[in-house]
């Protein structure tokens, strides 16, 4: 019998059993292998320790084992739960576990559970979208792994229909996003028509996935082809496409310095410091690849009054922080501390959280600039999470 907690009154909380997870998620009522799935994603949350894994490894693989039988057969509810498990089960383990996560989540029906069948599916394919990103950042082994989350995420982002649900739309690009830097050159793979046809979409949390999608595809050097110069006339092949650069930096610039600068101020403050970034970021970047060129044709620079060609890849890291942040949800914090192998070695996020590393190499001016872009993307992720959890259940 459980004792009574002298200070509050109220009975504690059970302790966490692997053991009795396992027996509920192989339960005939629904209700207890609901609730077997929560524990397991609350208990993975907090982050399992090196020691307490080690000791119970077979019991939780059999439980891992449980969740990817519960996303063939489970109901929606259970498959929601079942993701959030696996993807939690991934960070904490890595690519070193037996259970090969990443290529038994590309067997579920080929991934269908990233497409809802229904606005209301949207929570469940949330979920997998999630699932799919966090297990190949933590468990990728080959940049070609990363690649295969990738287009099948992009799959996600342009398909029609119930797919094209907000929320659903703005949890695939910032998966998307999060990925890209593991998948190492993917010119082919990165969609700027679809970034600049997302840059007008009408919600704003879609608009500023695709913004910081376009802010790291910039930081990571994948550019969109330029029109090729006219050969004769008219040849439409000069005509400028959707996601030809110049487009792009006119419809972030938009975004950043809207001309009715009082409608609506207030909502959209936080948008509108976020393409602020963003259009310096395009604004150095170009001056960047300018002076570049001068350089090779041995031309001198223009003269400025900050060095321009440096650009500190603060983006990548801000966005696969807050991804994880938002995707670990209250147990971040333990993960943070002490899941080194994901956030220090495999990542390197620890430095763009917490300082030093390459931040202690750039100007002071950068170094304020970067303290106010990881402050500012922090608000914008939490705020997210929010409206997020609000909306959960409209």
């Amino acid at each position: 019998m459980a004792c009574v907690d002298s200070n509050s009154g109220e009975l504690p909380a059970p302790a966490f059993s692997i053991e009795s997870c396992i027996r509920a998620l192989h339960q005939n009522k629904r209700v207890v292998r609901e609730e077997g799935l929560k524990d397991l994603a609350a208990a993975l949350e907090g982050f399992v320790s090196a020691d307490d894994y080690r000791y119970d490894h077979y019991e939780y693989e059999q439980a891992v084992d449980r969740c990817f039988h519960l996303l063939k057969s489970g109901s929606a509810t259970e498959r929601r739960d079942a993701y959030r498990a696996v993807g939690l089960y991934a960070l904490t383990v890595g690519a070193k576990v037996e259970v090969p996560v990443l290529d038994r989540l590309f067997e579920v029906d080929r991934l269908s559970g990233m497409l809802p069948s229904s606005p209301s599916d949207a929570e469940r394919a949330v979920a997998a979208i999630g699932c799919l990103a966090a297990a190949t950042l933590a468990c990728a082994k080959r940049p070609a792994d990363a690649r295969r989350t990738l287009k099948a995420i992009w799959e996600v982002m342009g398909e029609p229909g119930p797919a094209a649900v907000p929320r659903v739309l703005a949890a695939a690009v910032s998966a998307w996003t999060a990925v890209l830097p593991a998948a190492r050159g993917t010119v082919r793979v990165t969609p700027f028509v679809l970034i600049a046809k997302l840059l007008n979409a009408d919600d704003p949390a879609v608009r500023a996935a695709a913004g910081e999608a376009l802010a790291v595809c910039i930081e990571l050097n994948i550019l969109p082809r330029q029109p090729l110069p006219p050969r004769w006339g008219h040849d439409r092949r000069a005509e400028s496409r959707p996601g030809d650069m110049p487009l792009l930096e006119s419809r972030v610039a938009e975004l950043a310095f809207p001309e009715d600068k009082h409608a609506h101020r207030n909502e959209h403050a936080e948008e509108i410091a976020l393409f602020r970034q963003i259009d310096d970021l395009l604004k150095r970047n170009k001056q960047k690849i300018e002076d570049l060129e001068k350089i090779k044709h041995n031309e001198r620079p223009e003269e400025s009054d900050e060095p321009c060609v440096k650009v500190p890849k603060r983006w990548v890291k801000l966005v696969q922080l807050n991804f994880l942040r938002q995707y670990i949800g209250e147990g971040f914090d333990a993960h943070f501390s002490l899941n080194l192998p994901l956030f220090r070695d495999n990542l390197g996020l620890t430095r763009a959280a917490g300082g030093g590393g390459e931040e202690e190499d750039l100007p002071t001016h950068e170094k304020k600039q970067l303290r106010k872009d990881r402050d500012r993307q922090m608000s914008l992720a939490v705020k997210r999470d929010r409206q997020n959890k609000t909306t959960q259940y409209d």
